[in-house]
């Protein structure tokens, strides 16, 4: 393994990963990294001192219910709850999964017999895509509001979703504190100790965070885990991506890309792909990803 597709030979770890994405923003010893990035995305609107991590799994109150799992769940000095996701690629109920994210932690708050005074609820997702419902765009910033006269209902049900493709490409390009770090966030893996960003110095918490040399022994397993993780997710897509437009043009475009998502489905399901991304991905119906993934196994 060269250094290149060594992650441990390089200096910093991959934010985006999901491992690296909790070091940073997940951890009670770094939360002055956390309350950072929320007080450069709500800068002139709130200033948070304190943040309190909370349980960031949730299960449900019934045998029917969904259970929830959140990379970032935390409470701040301001009386707002925060959830904050990564999200590398977009799946097909990805907005309902945030939205379902955001319901749940306000229906928690239910207390039987005290008034519905309940703390505003905030989810912020981190996304190396740009939605295919939204405009292309750095930052959208969603709240209840009415569709004609435009006046706000409520903002204390609040969506922000930061894309990391609008991130600018230059350093010097980033012109505010939020910009800067979504950019380490994208590119801290190819940084090194004669970057720019790091020379300067005041991001030197996020660099900490990231340096390879800092983790232990269980955390460079754990990273180096999910680190290719990601990158079999990455290649999954090209692949299904590149076949499907390969055997459409060879046998007609109908049937080409049919058995083509078929074969992609069934290579993802044996690498360990979620049914929901091999879905998102393929198109396919569950149904039929079922039934590939019995005769898989």
């Amino acid at each position: 393994m060269t250094k290149e597709n060594d992650p441990l030979k390089k200096t910093f770890i991959k934010l985006t990963t999901d491992f690296g994405f909790k070091r940073l923003f997940g951890s009670k010893k770094r939360s002055s990294i956390l309350k950072r990035f929320l007080n450069a995305l709500f800068e002139g609107e709130m200033v948070i001192k304190k943040v309190e991590f909370h349980d960031k799994e949730l299960l449900p109150k019934d045998s029917a219910g969904k259970r929830v799992i959140y990379d970032i769940f935390c409470t701040t000095d301001t009386g707002h709850q925060f959830i904050v996701e990564m999200q590398q690629v977009e799946s097909e109920n990805f907005p309902s999964r945030i939205l379902f994210y955001v319901c749940r932690a306000v229906v928690d708050q239910g207390v039987k017999g005290k008034e519905y005074e309940l703390n505003p609820v905030y989810c912020i997702a981190i996304t190396d895509f740009n939605l295919s419902s939204l405009s292309h765009g750095l930052l959208h910033d969603i709240i209840l509001m009415d569709r004609y006269t435009k006046e706000i209902y409520t903002e204390d049900v609040r969506l922000l979703f930061l894309s990391l493709k609008e991130v600018p490409r230059e350093w010097d390009e980033c012109d505010t504190s939020l910009k800067r770090m979504l950019y380490l966030i994208k590119n801290m893996e190819n940084m090194t100790t004669d970057s720019k960003p790091y020379i300067e110095g005041d991001y030197e918490d996020m660099f900490d965070a990231s340096r390879i040399s800092m983790l232990s022994e269980p955390e460079a397993v754990a990273y180096s885990q999910s680190y290719f993780k990601e990158i079999d997710h990455q290649s999954a897509i090209r692949f299904a991506e590149k076949r499907s437009w390969e055997e459409g043009r060879e046998e007609g475009m109908a049937e080409g890309q049919y058995k083509e998502k078929v074969r992609a489905a069934r290579e993802m399901l044996k690498m360990g792909i979620a049914k929901e991304m091999v879905k998102a991905v393929t198109g396919l119906s569950d149904e039929i990803i079922t039934q590939i993934k019995n005769a898989t196994e």
